[in-house]
């Protein structure tokens, strides 16, 4: 992180099951990599079916669960860990308002208890917070706390020349300059598909867009920061299930969001929507309309006014 840049919280929606235990792990492993403070968050409400009374007493019940969890994890986070009891209509509700009021740089929370062992499956939390987050939202996927503590080695994202390809990758990018990871820039390449008079595209039609890939992905891997290790990989495939295949071996998945929501909002589009279901690693996805920075942290023109200073 930037020392001269005010700290954003990464948010942890906290419960004591194994889900809520999955998201801590990822997000202690987030804060490690960026220098963030850790928020860990517990929801309580809603205040329509609660007196006072009730609500101060489950505000004061959550927040104490909370210390107990935050205590042995402030050891290892020297950049601090506080604890945060939210009332909200619901638990999705309360955690959005936090983000905004915090202006977090992420959100973390742990997959549905009915998805398989190491897999990602949003529960219905994550699915209202994924079409309304204004931050990135971080799904870990389930049992990730049992194993080895989660590292950011290799970050993969998703990539393609519109805008939300190109806030994705700044994204990455600035995670994987944080944590000194490997960059995985994967771009698909998805069939052609024509008409019913021609329903076979022309050899020349498909060349000239493979070509256009190439220079675009070119482009993409030059615009980040000279001490990322960057690889570049295009790949024939629909664009969910060649991240799916690429996420086999990483650490983080990063992915922007197509759907066409409120301004600044994470929307899923089909893509994201599949790799919530079932990617075999952390998957983060990033609000569509997130500003694009290109001197930013971790990106090629970051090097160039560190050189001015």
């Amino acid at each position: 992180m930037d020392p001269t840049e005010q700290a954003r919280p990464i948010i942890v929606g906290y419960e004591d099951t194994p889900q809520g235990r999955d998201a801590l792990s990822m997000g202690v492993a987030l804060a490690r990599a960026t220098g963030e403070p850790l928020t860990l968050a517990g929801a309580y409400g809603p205040a329509a079916v609660l007196s006072r009374g009730e609500l101060d007493e489950r505000a004061a019940e959550i927040g104490e669960r909370l210390e107990r969890v935050a205590e042995p994890v402030r050891a290892d986070l020297p950049t601090g860990v506080e604890v945060a009891a939210i009332p909200g209509s619901s638990a999705a509700a309360a955690l959005q308002a936090l983000s905004e009021a915090l202006d977090a740089r992420a959100l973390v929370l742990g997959s549905c208890h009915r998805g398989p062992v190491g897999k990602v499956l949003m529960g219905s939390v994550a699915e209202r917070l994924l079409n309304g987050a204004p931050c990135p939202v971080v799904v870990a996927p389930r049992g990730i706390a049992e194993g080895d503590e989660p590292r950011l080695r290799t970050i993969c994202v998703g990539f393609d020349d519109r805008a939300e390809g190109w806030s994705a990758l700044q994204r990455a990018a600035q995670l994987a300059g944080a944590a000194q990871a490997r960059l995985r820039v994967v771009t698909a390449l998805p069939p052609l598909t024509g008409t019913l008079a021609a329903p076979t595209m022309p050899a020349e039609l498909v060349a000239e867009r493979d070509r256009h890939a190439e220079i675009e992905l070119a482009r993409a891997v030059e615009s980040v920061s000279e001490r990322l290790e960057a690889e570049p990989r295009l790949v024939r495939g629909y664009p969910q299930v060649v991240l799916a295949d690429q996420a086999a071996d990483v650490d983080l998945l990063v992915t922007g969001s197509r759907g066409y929501g409120p301004f600044r909002r994470v929307l899923l589009g089909s893509v994201s929507t599949a790799l919530m279901r079932s990617a075999p690693c952390p998957v983060m996805v990033v609000p569509r309309t997130a500003k694009f920075e290109p001197t930013g942290e971790g990106m090629a023109a970051e090097d160039e006014l560190a050189k001015t200073r």
